[in-house]
């Protein structure tokens, strides 16, 4: 959902988003980069209907509340005279892309085919937005945040 999310510079360019879930052990920081982990997970069930034998679809349904961690990270040169920008820039075009998800929209497992039906993204999150570093060795600004974002899927059965 958010790889090659485009987004906008204060000088009137576009650069893309490139998302990983699982990141290439080493990469060159020449974009925005997103990192995204699904670490926590609240779970409630609907104890009835219960599921008849070998009909999962027949029972009731699982809610799954997931808070996706999604780390954002740039590189800019201090010399740009929009630096300020930039960052708030990025995290405004992931919080729309999220905002603007289809819902519900129905997923299916790869490996078991269990499909389940993503019902909320974007309506709760928590930002995380240490300071700006200056790597001594790079001479760029390093920018990142953290944005803790609220996903909820229910599956039956």
């Amino acid at each position: 959902m958010l790889d090659g999310t485009p987004v906008p510079s204060p000088t009137g360019g576009s650069q893309t988003l490139t998302a990983w879930v699982t990141p290439p052990t080493v990469e060159d920081l020449d974009g925005p980069r997103a990192y995204v982990w699904g670490g926590r997970q609240h779970g409630h069930r609907q104890t009835m209907p219960r599921a008849k034998p070998n009909e999962p679809e027949t029972g009731g349904y699982r809610w799954i509340d997931h808070t996706i961690d999604i780390y954002l990270v740039y590189l800019a040169n201090p010399d740009d005279t929009e630096l300020d920008q930039e960052f708030p820039l990025l995290i405004d075009a992931v919080l729309a892309q999220l905002w603007n998800a289809e819902m519900p929209t129905k997923i299916q497992d790869s490996t078991t085919g269990v499909v389940s039906q993503v019902l909320l993204v974007g309506e709760d999150w928590e930002i995380e937005y240490p300071p700006v570093h200056a790597p001594a060795t790079q001479r760029m600004v390093y920018y990142s945040c953290r944005i803790a974002m609220d996903v909820r899927e229910a599956v039956q059965g």
